[in-house]
């Protein structure tokens, strides 16, 4: 009998969640992003899912060795912000002996239109009732739970 375990997949987008089911279940990853992004407007479900499976889901590391967790989630988180700093970073450093009045993703009006732009949709899905923040809210706090239990029971006693 084949040994079917899913892990998280180096192609990823932020944790290698999506590609990783994808992989699993021989999908295109693309099917499984637009599922998990349906399953967000359904009262915050997917974002619920994918953050529970990227605690869970572990991910192969160098050495054949596999590892989980929030450990592995900070690694993740870490390496976006790195990538957000190389994409929307300033193009040029500020004169020497000077820092910049604001960071280089600021200056930038891409990144504040993004923001307006995902603040409206979700006002507008919870105006329109596809939000329910009566179970987003409460999701959340069960995530943050989770990631706090696991992060102890993680660590060495």
């Amino acid at each position: 009998m084949d040994d079917k375990r899913f892990f998280r997949s180096h192609d990823r987008i932020l944790g290698g969640v999506c590609a990783g089911l994808a992989e699993g279940l021989r999908l295109n990853p693309i099917w499984v992003r637009l599922l998990f992004v349906v399953l967000v407007f359904l009262q915050g479900l997917g974002l619920f899912l994918y953050v529970v499976l990227w605690l869970v889901l572990p991910e192969h590391v160098e050495g054949g060795a596999t590892r989980a967790g929030f450990d592995s989630m900070a690694t993740d988180v870490k390496r976006v912000i790195g990538e957000l700093q190389t994409q929307f970073g300033s193009s040029r450093p500020p004169p020497a002996g000077q820092q910049s009045a604001q960071p280089g993703w600021l200056s930038r009006p891409s990144l504040p239109g993004l923001v307006l732009v995902v603040v409206g949709l979700v006002l507008l899905g919870s105006n329109v009732g596809v939000i329910n923040w009566a179970v987003v809210w409460p999701a959340a706090l069960i995530t943050v739970g989770i990631v706090l239990l696991m992060r102890n029971l993680e660590r060495p006693a």
